[in-house]
C-alpha cells in the first residue's frame, strides 16, 4: 500500500521485543467510540468505505499441570463495509524494537499460522488464523464473506507470514460484509519443555469472543 493516510498502531511491549498491531488504511479515519466488554475493550473508527472496531484484550488460556504465562495479548479487528467505496485496507502484528540477539522461526499448527521469536532466555509467538479456518468462517458466513469461499484455504490466505509476524490485506468487501482478523502473542521464560506460549495463540474466534465478552 502507498502512502496510507491512516495508521492506528498498537503496542505491546515484552523482554524481546515491541510487539506493534495495527491498520492501515489509503484514507482518513476517526475515532467515533470506545466499548467496554468483560474482558476486554475496544475503539471503533469509521472511514468513508468502513467501520473498524479494534478489540484489545489478555489472552485466557487453561494450561495444563498449573502452568501459566508470564504475559499474553491479543487484538480482534472487527471491519465492516458501509458503502460502496474502494478503499485499501491492511492489518498487521509485527515484533519490533529486538531488543537482543533474536532467533526467529515458523510455529505453525493445525488452523494456526505463527511465528516464534527466542532470545536466550524467553520464547514469544504470535499467532493467527490459516487459510483453512477462515474458509471454514466462510462456508459458514461467520464474520468472513460466503462470496470469497474458496479464495483462501490450506495452501493460501489473505494473511502473510513475514519473519517477525503478519501482515493481512482485507479482500475488497461489498456493502454489507463482514470480516473478523485475531492476532494473539504470548511470551514466557524460555523452555524447552514448555508449549505454553504457543497454545495460548492457537485459540478459536468463538472461544475469544465468549471469553472476551462479545455477543
Amino acid at each position: 500500500m502507498t502512502k496510507p493516510t491512516t495508521d492506528i498502531k498498537r503496542e505491546f511491549k515484552t523482554p524481546v521485543g515491541v510487539v506493534r498491531c495495527g491498520l492501515i488504511c489509503n484514507r482518513q479515519a476517526s475515532s467515533i467510540e470506545t466499548k467496554k466488554y468483560e474482558n476486554g475493550s475496544s475503539e471503533i473508527f469509521k472511514t468513508d468505505g468502513h467501520k473498524i472496531e479494534i478489540v484489545s484484550f489478555k489472552i485466557r488460556v487453561p494450561l495444563h499441570n498449573g502452568e501459566n504465562l508470564t504475559d499474553s495479548f491479543g487484538w480482534i479487528f472487527r471491519i465492516e463495509k458501509t458503502t460502496d467505496l474502494d478503499e485499501k485496507l491492511e492489518t498487521y502484528c509485527l515484533l519490533d524494537k529486538i531488543n537482543d540477539e533474536i532467533t526467529f522461526d515458523t510455529a505453525t499448527g493445525e488452523h494456526l499460522d505463527a511465528i516464534q521469536a527466542d532470545s536466550n532466555e524467553w520464547t514469544l509467538h504470535i499467532g493467527t488464523e490459516d487459510g483453512e479456518i477462515l474458509n471454514s468462517r466462510a462456508e459458514n458466513d461467520d464474520w468472513f464473506p460466503p462470496r470469497l469461499k474458496n479464495r483462501v484455504d490450506f495452501y493460501q490466505s489473505v494473511t502473510e507470514m513475514k519473519q517477525n509476524g503478519f501482515v493481512t490485506k482485507i479482500p475488497n468487501l461489498n456493502k454489507g460484509e463482514k470480516i473478523h482478523i485475531q492476532y494473539l502473542t504470548a511470551y514466557d521464560k524460555k523452555d524447552a519443555q514448555k508449549v505454553n506460549t504457543w497454545l495460548a495463540v492457537d485459540e478459536f474466534k468463538r472461544k475469544l469472543e465468549n471469553w472476551i465478552g462479545i455477543w
